[in-house]
């Protein structure tokens, strides 16, 4: 039996993109560098979608983008397909930009920060629940990720990959 600690009760991870590959791909890993999971999708497929599993490779959540929309939309759902949040971006807005969380129609969580800079926190009814930092001065991307609240840690997980590949494809889009 291992004792590496379960994906979901990892406070403090570590994403690290893969940076030369056919696919999107994420590692998960633990503070001390422990591979806790990871996450695939496909880099040319419409809807974009990804699948995170744990480090013996059981399915932990699903990310799915939707194709039309008016803003980009995508839903985590949980290994048996019930939906745990759809996050969203905000269209227009004068300074920054800022995402929300939603389920059922209802809103329960809202991302604010600086998105281009890895920078930014997850905040629900006021209280934040965790954030996410660039790490700089490394050979491949890496967001350290810290949830310090009561909130479902595969809606965190799935926002950070959410916005992480909205802000690579738009970026590439405007180059």
């Amino acid at each position: 039996m291992s004792d590496t600690k379960p994906l979901l009760e990892a406070n403090d991870l570590v994403l690290k993109k893969k940076i030369l590959s056919l696919r999107e791909h994420y590692d998960l890993e633990d503070r001390e560098g422990i591979k806790l999971g990871g996450a695939d999708g496909n880099l040319f497929q419409l809807p974009a979608k990804f699948n995170v599993q744990e480090a013996d490779g059981a399915e932990v959540m699903r990310i799915e983008g939707k194709v039309f929309s008016l803003r980009r939309q995508f839903t985590i759902h949980d290994p048996g397909g019930t939906e745990l949040g759809t996050i969203s971006k905000k269209i227009i807005k004068l300074i920054g930009e800022e995402f929300w969380v939603e389920k059922n129609g209802v809103e329960f969580m809202r991302i604010y920060g600086n998105f281009t800079e890895h920078d930014y926190q997850m905040v629900i009814n006021g209280a934040q629940v965790a954030t996410v930092h660039r790490k700089w001065f490394t050979l491949r991307d890496q967001l350290g990720v810290s949830i310090t609240g009561d909130v479902d840690h595969r809606v965190v997980l799935g926002a950070v990959i959410v916005i992480e590949h909205i802000e690579v494809t738009e970026r590439e889009n405007r180059n």
